[in-house]
């Protein structure tokens, strides 16, 4: 099997080196205060909290966006196979960070397994929805979204770059939200997004 590369380049953060001595102390009184900031500002993000999530009427699902820079996804764990078959997978959980004041990147994994039990391999989704300025939804255009695709072993064998768009609106007791993504799908296929709905 082979390789489909993206080409896309990953932004990494820099490491910090070399603190020696006095300074040991005052960087990590730095870092301890930049962490509580950090948990802050995902605490505050519009994205934390549960959503029901959907690509289409017949592929919804619930999320949820933890302030602590977890998330869980609860997508279907039995699908078809690009062969046909069945399979079947774990509960897909992962981790999100803000990249705007209504933005995240988020990544969440799996693995997958056949019929038998049999390890078949792992996937990965990339997704970058951005919340509506009411807070009550979001739209993920999928222009930066990747679908990652690994063998038993891990090693990337397919990398997808072409993924459906999702939105997503967000739960409340008594609200589940059925009318209100249905409408927003319904929607954003005529082409008109519904209002209250972030443009990208």
């Amino acid at each position: 099997m082979s390789t489909l590369r993206t080409g896309r380049s990953v932004s990494r953060r820099a490491a910090v080196t070399g603190l020696a001595g006095g300074s040991v102390a005052l960087a990590a009184s730095r870092l301890g205060v930049s962490a509580q900031d950090a948990t802050a500002d995902l605490a505050n993000h519009p994205i934390v909290g549960t959503w029901l999530v959907g690509r289409a009427p017949n592929a919804l699902s619930t999320t949820h966006w933890s302030p602590d820079g977890n998330m869980t996804n609860n997508g279907p764990n039995v699908a078809i196979g690009s062969d046909g078959a069945l399979t079947y997978g774990d509960t897909p959980t992962g981790t999100w960070e803000p990249v705007s004041e209504r933005g995240i990147h988020f990544t969440f994994t799996a693995a997958t397994y056949d019929a038998a039990g049999t390890l078949t391999g792992y996937f990965t989704v990339d997704g970058h929805p951005v919340v509506s300025d009411d807070g009550m939804s979001f739209w993920d255009d999928a222009v930066e979204a990747t679908v990652t695709i690994r063998d038993p072993s891990g090693a990337v064998v397919l990398v997808i770059d072409e993924v459906d768009p999702i939105g997503g609106i967000r739960m409340a007791p008594g609200k589940p939200g059925y009318d209100e993504i249905l409408a927003m799908l319904a929607a954003r296929e005529d082409g008109t997004p519904e209002a209250g709905t972030p443009a990208s």
